[in-house]
């Protein structure tokens, strides 16, 4: 098992929850998610317990969800609260039911032991809910990858150069002396590159075109076990501005993930003409990304003996990797040999 399920994922976004229910896969487990009329997120498993309906199939009635089958209706907790056909519930006439939080517009859900879901092991983007940030901007891909192969991408970001050349590259003659750090601190792996005096990517004038060259930021910063957040930031003498992109990850199932990125920027807030046009800009390189994560996938299967080697740009992906597995390691059971 390669999937922590001990912690908050997102599953999916607070608009995609309206009146009808969403079935979603989450860490190999089947959710039904469904908003009740009082506004309240919940997430089921999947299956009515009477003749195995998915209950994503079903409606919301009231404070509950009807499985459309023969009409049980469950509450946000998995009890059955009604059987049209008769007025005894069963004591097996329940669902399992998995801790919901609504945050920064997207809906979180638990997918491991529910005692140990912390509100406070959200994770922290105090700009999602900041008025001087524009984060209309919203995206998300079915990957049929790996959900680590995408945090190791966005740990790398020495492949924007090259992956990335025709929209938000920049000249990988810079990475010769690569200003790449790294450090470790509170379980968390950041990364920063600065490249001083240099030109804007072709995408980035949008934001707004500098008359010369600008100093380039680019920081990640990894936290368990699947967030990434990425400040790409172009400033010269005049004048500074930010883009960032949240980038949550999801496990679906062991070779597929579901993958949110959310842009917030500080520059021309409000201008739907530019939203649109970073959404456009953005998702076509997110899709280079989801591209290459599928095709690696792919060679892993065809090559499952074949190790991989490393380089000094990994830095950030292995420390992540010592983290994660420390977390995996956590949630497997103990195994005791009697004498």
């Amino acid at each position: 098992m390669t999937i922590v399920k001990n912690a908050w994922y997102v599953a999916c976004t607070a608009k995609d929850l309206q009146e009808r229910p969403l079935g979603r896969n989450i860490c190999n487990e089947p959710m039904a998610l469904f908003r009740t009329e009082s506004g309240q997120a919940h997430a089921l498993r999947d299956l009515c317990p009477h003749r195995k309906a998915p209950l994503s199939m079903g409606r919301v009635s009231g404070e509950t969800l009807r499985c459309i089958y023969h009409g049980l209706a469950f509450n946000g907790a998995g009890q059955c609260t009604h059987i049209p056909s008769q007025d005894a519930i069963p004591p097996r006439a329940c669902v399992r039911s998995f801790p919901v939080r609504e945050q920064y517009g997207l809906i979180w859900v638990w997918p491991g032991d529910p005692a140990l879901a912390d509100i406070g092991l959200l994770p922290e983007r105090p700009w999602l809910e900041d008025e001087a940030w524009d984060r209309d901007v919203v995206q998300y891909f079915n990957v049929k990858a790996a959900y680590t192969l995408m945090g190791d991408n966005l740990l790398d970001l020495s492949h924007v150069a090259f992956l990335h050349h025709t929209s938000i590259g920049f000249n990988p003659k810079l990475l010769e002396k690569d200003p790449l750090q790294t450090r470790v601190d509170e379980g968390a792996v950041s990364n920063e590159r600065i490249f001083v005096g240099t030109t804007q990517a072709p995408a980035h004038k949008a934001w707004h075109e500098f008359p010369g060259e600008i100093t380039r930021v680019q920081q990640s910063r990894w936290t368990p076990p699947a967030n990434v957040t990425v400040l790409v930031r172009n400033e010269d003498a005049s004048k500074q501005v930010d883009l960032r992109a949240d980038h949550f990850i999801t496990p679906e199932t062991e070779g597929t993930h579901h993958y949110f990125v959310v842009i917030s920027r500080n520059f021309r807030i409000g201008d739907a003409a530019l939203s649109a046009q970073l959404d456009r800009d953005t998702r076509a390189v997110h899709m280079e990304d989801v591209e290459i994560a599928e095709a690696q996938q792919r060679m892993r299967g065809l090559f499952p003996d074949v190790p991989e080697m490393g380089l000094m740009a990994d830095k950030g992906v292995r420390a992540a990797k010592r983290i994660l597995d420390e977390l995996i390691a956590k949630e497997q059971p103990r195994i005791t040999v009697s004498a």
